[in-house]
């Protein structure tokens, strides 16, 4: 075997290598909660390589409106449970491709955040 062709096939198993990184590779996107009337609300548009990705939803409370904080959260349009409290973090199952994500807060939230960490190639806000 010549040296050209020894080169030729590192070559093929480094880019077989560094594909499969990429289609592994974990992502981390914040966003802040824009304010609806007296509601936070944020809607994004993910893509998803598949699988498991981590929701962290970060609300501080708004101390002059009585009651706890909680965020409805929904998944293309589906409801993918409500988290209560200042800080939850939980898997959502995603399925390769483009999807929406929706939270909404209750009133008692002041500011709110999310953190999306998995197998993302990109999550930018949804049009108003």
């Amino acid at each position: 075997m010549n040296d050209f062709r020894k080169v030729e096939i590192k070559l093929d198993e480094l880019s077989e290598d560094f594909n499969e990184h990429v289609v592994t590779s974990k992502s981390t996107y914040y966003h802040v909660m824009g304010s609806q009337g007296d509601f936070k609300q944020l809607s994004l548009n993910v893509y998803s390589r598949g699988g498991e990705i981590e929701c962290e939803v970060l609300l501080l409370p708004d101390f002059s409106n009585a009651g706890e904080v909680t965020c409805n959260v929904t998944l293309d349009g589906e409801a993918a449970g409500e988290r209560s409290g200042v800080i939850t973090i939980s898997p959502l199952q995603l399925s390769q491709g483009y999807h929406t994500l929706s939270f909404l807060t209750n009133t008692a939230v002041a500011a709110a955040r999310v953190r999306l960490t998995g197998v993302l190639s990109s999550s930018i806000e949804a049009e108003a």
